[in-house]
This record gives structure tokens, sequence and C-alpha cells, in this order.
């Protein structure tokens, strides 16, 4: 059984979007603001919560529930930034609370 095969076509390709999207944040981060930094990464966490939920991973729950958070906290870096502070440090949080843990 081949690679695509396992994760299967539409997986694959947006696996390959959020290399490109990871790819170009960086080069884009070298001339924007040094908050929007922070956000592409937690934008990168959030697609890759919903690439491993697609592809059938045992961490299903744990990453509805991350990639939610994620979501709904993201966009606050411009407007409130400690609240954009706050969605990371619960991110964090529930991630490594999870991390010892086996999948649900």
């Amino acid at each position: 059984m081949s690679g695509l095969e396992k994760l299967g076509e539409n997986v694959d390709r947006e696996l390959y979007e959020l290399l490109g999207y990871l790819l170009t944040s960086a080069r884009g981060l070298l001339d924007e603001p040094g908050e929007y930094g922070p956000l592409r990464l937690l934008e990168g966490a959030s697609r890759l919560c919903g690439l491993m939920e697609k592809g059938g991973s045992s961490y299903e729950g744990v990453l509805r529930d991350l990639k939610s958070g994620i979501d709904a906290g993201k966009f606050n870096v411009l407007v409130d930034p400690q609240a954009f502070t706050q969605t990371l440090d619960r991110a964090v949080r529930d991630y490594t609370r999870r991390l010892t843990k086996k999948p649900a």
C-alpha cells in the first residue's frame, strides 16, 4: 500500500498545501510585522489538526477540541494581544496535558 493510499488523495493534497503555507509564511515573515509570526504558526497548527483528523488520527477528539480553541482565538493577535496569549497558553496546556495519555 502506497503512502497516498494510506492518506487519501485529498489529505495528501492538503498536506502539500500546508507545506506551501509554511514555506510562504516563512518568507513573508521577513517583511511582515512581528505579530504575524505567532499567528501564522497557530494557523499552521490549526490546519495540521484538521488534516490529522481527516487522516483518521487516533487523537481525533483531542484534535477537534484543540483546533476549535485555536480557531476561536487566533485573530485576537490583531485586536487583543492578551486574549491571543491566553489562546496560545490554553492550546499548549491542552496539548501537553494529553501528551502522556493514550488517545481516546
